[in-house]
């Protein structure tokens, strides 16, 4: 049994998330909150990348080398069909902001702002704030403790374990 902590070992992780993907023939999600600034998350399968979500993007973050990195949603709910995800929920987590563009609202987001309202009825966080990675985790079925517990690294991986006969 592997026993992750909240720490940032941003290659071990991929590669061993990539390994058991590529042994077991799954596919796999790898998620995380940069600073509590913006969240993203990594989809594999067959031991490769086939989807990239980087929440808040500008030119200098770079977690994925150049690939883009707007996440597809139908991608998402494709390579996890047991779990009935719902594609408009999943779209709605999926939102991105690219610092860069100058069209869009100011980044500091103001408490009733339509583009950061929860997703679902129940989420606790605004989908343009990095914590909604925590709704995003209970979309998934996932039930994590409160962050800063000794239980929440353990607890967002029950959902996606699978016991050998």
């Amino acid at each position: 049994m592997l026993e992750w902590t909240r720490g940032w070992e941003w290659e071990l992780r991929r590669r061993a998330q990539f390994h058991v993907s590529r042994t077991y023939d799954c596919p796999g999600l790898l998620t995380f909150m940069y600073d509590g600034d913006y969240w993203g998350y990594e989809l594999f399968h067959h031991g490769a990348a086939v989807d990239q979500f980087v929440q808040w993007t500008d030119g200098d973050q770079h977690f994925f080398d150049d690939r883009p990195v707007h996440g597809r949603p139908e991608l998402l709910v494709a390579q996890f069909p047991a779990l009935k995800l719902d594609l408009e929920h999943a779209r709605g987590y999926i939102t991105g902001y690219d610092y860069g563009d100058e069209s869009y609202p100011d980044f500091l987001w103001e408490e009733d702002d339509p583009w950061n309202r929860p997703v679902r009825d129940g989420d606790l966080w605004g989908r343009m704030e990095a914590q909604a990675v925590f709704d995003f985790w209970r979309f998934l079925g996932a039930e994590p403790a409160e962050p800063g517990t000794e239980r929440f690294a353990s607890n967002v991986w029950q959902r996606f374990t699978t016991e050998q006969p």
